[in-house]
């Protein structure tokens, strides 16, 4: 076991590589750590981003801690814009554009990224919206925008259309699913979604997708559809459903997929002393549901060799839509079917396995009141 004072190095200097260099300085007073920042290190909360955009709030305001604060706080060494371009396992070095680090143990902290359509990739009138520096460019763009369209009916989606209409704009959502949240939905529950979005002034184009988007005029654009419709906007957000940033563990011939790099439930990645956590990091079974604080405390416990494993504590996403309340537990992938019950204020919607076991649902309207009693009856076993 590696000693508790040698070196850590964490790349990404977001929510998760932040919350483990706290964790870490928390428990050691002689752990050298070196935080790596592909672009600033500043300290924000990326889930205010919805309600902060559409209420053209200054970026600074959402700055909780500037990277020398940062640095100072948690006695670290902090290197900003300075994207990795390989991790060298075997070796134990970090590659950068201006040199290289060696380490000792390293943790990928990465997180995920929100992209553009293929057809759009390249157009600058699509902008995404992944960190601060994107919010400082959408909140020049949208000071100004009365009509905007939003790629992608996922939950970041949903949440920012609605912002945007509460503050006097109007709404265009775009994607080629057949209701908000996509396929992960059943019908009924799906449905009331949009509904209630829609009565709140979210207009939506389902089951179509943006084949293009050509300026008009200064600050105009024109969207066409792969259903032959033609969308005049005065902005357009990419918030696509967002993918786990896995190219350093594949370049590093680590163990990855779909759902990011695969760890244990100790967050160890398949080469010795390598280590991921949050959005980028595939954790097994129920771990998946532990928080990106529990996640850093834990491993904050095993690089200070005490070994751990993050507490978990499954809970349903709730949508963070004024006019649409909305729960929902993902079920895991396996055979079952949805079964549903909708009134005149509410939709129920429960995924039972094939013993008959609930294990996961949809709750809309006054039904969301129920989750946590929901919660208490989901089967966890096998996720």
């Amino acid at each position: 076991m590696r000693s508790s004072d040698s070196d850590v190095v964490i790349v990404g200097a977001g929510r998760a590589g932040h919350a483990l260099a706290r964790a870490i300085r928390r428990r050691s007073q002689t752990c050298t750590i070196t935080l790596i920042a592909a672009h600033s290190a500043e300290v924000y909360p990326k889930s205010a981003f919805p309600a902060a955009l559409a209420a053209n709030r200054d970026p600074i305001t959402l700055v909780q801690a500037t990277a020398s604060m940062v640095a100072a706080r948690e006695d670290l060494h902090l290197l900003e814009e300075s994207a990795v371009d390989a991790i060298d396992v075997t070796g134990g070095n970090v590659a950068m554009r201006h040199g290289s680090i060696p380490f000792d143990r390293i943790v990928i902290a990465t997180g995920e990224e929100i992209g553009v359509p293929p057809a759009l990739r390249g157009n600058p009138a699509v902008q995404p919206l992944n960190r601060l520096a994107d919010f400082h460019l959408l909140h020049g763009r949208l000071r100004l925008a009365r009509r905007v369209l939003v790629l992608g009916a996922g939950v970041c989606s949903c949440e920012f259309a609605n912002e945007l209409v509460r503050s006097g704009r109007e709404a265009i959502v775009a994607d080629s699913a057949r209701h908000p949240l996509g396929e992960r939905l059943p019908g009924l529950a799906g449905r009331r979604l949009r509904d209630d979005l829609a009565r709140a002034g979210v207009s939506f184009r389902l089951d179509d997708r943006v084949l293009a988007v050509d300026p008009i005029s200064h600050g105009r654009f024109r969207a066409h559809t792969a259903c032959n419709e033609r969308l005049d906007v005065d902005a357009v957000v990419s918030l696509i459903e967002a993918r786990p940033r896995t190219a350093l563990a594949r370049v590093a011939g680590l163990s990855h997929g779909v759902r990011g790099i695969a760890v244990d439930t100790f967050l160890r990645a398949s080469a010795d002393g390598v280590y991921a956590l949050g959005a980028c990091a595939d954790l097994p079974g129920l771990a998946r549901y532990a928080s990106i604080e529990s996640q850093a405390r834990a491993l904050a416990e095993t690089l200070c060799g005490r070994p751990s494993q993050p507490e978990i504590r499954p809970e349903p996403m709730r949508l963070n839509t004024p006019d649409a309340r909305f729960a929902f537990f993902a079920p895991p992938a396996i055979a079952g079917e949805w079964q549903e019950h909708a009134t005149a204020g509410s939709v129920s919607s429960a995924f039972l396995d094939q013993a008959g076991r609930l294990r996961g649902f949809a709750l809309a309207g006054q039904a969301v009141e129920q989750r946590d009693a929901w919660m208490a009856r989901v089967a966890l076993q096998d996720y």
